[in-house]
């Protein structure tokens, strides 16, 4: 980061017209959403569509500053519906797997402050992050196992040179999801992302990257609540620096029926190379099909 160029600037109103944007494409799809046993947007093989509202918020390490972002998520399922599991009765959570294809797209706003540890001089920059893109398909179904390959681009938007990578990235992924392995209506998916750039500024870092996910879900009082654990273990082969994010969701129905949900989501960071101590993350999403 030290290297990087940075500007003392707000964008309030990028924040605000983005959040009004969010709320009105909320309103006008809530109405479309029918109800259903599993509208928790939880099952990452379910396919559905599903748009989210989320804010985060980070402190680094060793008082170097803070990060507060805001993401607007859309995703969407395409083709036709081959992953019903064989056998499973109709109306269980995981008897409609959605499509064999899905898309999500991801943009975010960022607002970033910096502390000098050798002065007390802060500095804050703001503007629009990297932008990135997945496709994720149903590989293979069976009551105890579904596979689910995938393909992400990381897109070099960012306003600013501290709010982004400077690269173009893939990032290809692979979700084995295991319903029920841990008991009731319960899933456990674990993932593997390899990330790479293919182009950018080419005085920046390069990027060779593993994300090693192990994401565990239990559904709570009908559907009504759920609980997620979420260890993520990241290897930056690049720089060679490790670490392990774990955050623990809380989610939480608002109108079942119209598929409208929330969600509470702290997390720490662990290891001697950690870029930040803790994270905060809450949202309201909408899920319909």
């Amino acid at each position: 980061m030290k290297n990087y160029r940075f500007e003392k600037k707000k964008s309030v109103k990028a924040v605000v017209l983005a959040l009004l944007a969010g709320v009105v494409l909320l309103l006008a799809t809530a109405t479309i959403a029918s109800a259903q046993e599993d509208n928790s947007g939880t099952n990452p093989v379910n396919f559905t569509y599903d748009f989210r509202l989320i804010t985060e918020m980070q402190s680094f390490t060793e008082d170097a500053g803070s990060l507060l972002k805001h993401t607007l998520e859309f995703r969407a399922p395409l083709g036709r519906n081959i992953a019903n599991l064989t056998g499973a009765e109709a109306g269980t959570l995981f008897r409609d797997l959605g499509n064999t294809f899905a898309l999500r797209f991801r943009a975010y706003h960022q607002d970033l402050s910096l502390n000098d540890p050798t002065s007390s001089e802060t500095t804050e920059v703001s503007g629009i992050g990297d932008f990135d893109a997945r496709l994720l398909a149903i590989a293979y179904t069976s009551p105890k196992l579904i596979l689910a390959p995938g393909l992400e681009a990381f897109f070099d938007t960012a306003s600013n040179d501290a709010l982004g990578s400077g690269k173009h990235s893939l990032g290809p992924v692979l979700f084995a999801v295991l319903p029920g392995i841990l008991g009731g209506r319960s899933l456990f998916a674990p993932g593997y992302q390899y990330i790479f750039d293919i182009g950018g500024e080419s005085d920046r870092t390069d990027i060779s990257r593993s994300q090693i996910d192990l994401y565990f879900v239990w559904m709570l009082a009908a559907n009504k609540n759920w609980l997620i654990v979420n260890p993520q273990i990241i290897l930056d082969h690049e720089n060679e620096i490790n670490f392990t994010q774990v955050d623990a969701e809380w989610g939480f129905m608002i109108a079942p029926q119209l598929g409208l949900a929330g969600y509470l989501r702290p997390g720490v960071a662990l290891g001697n190379d950690k870029p930040f101590d803790w994270n905060l993350e809450f949202a309201l999403k909408t899920v319909w099909r």
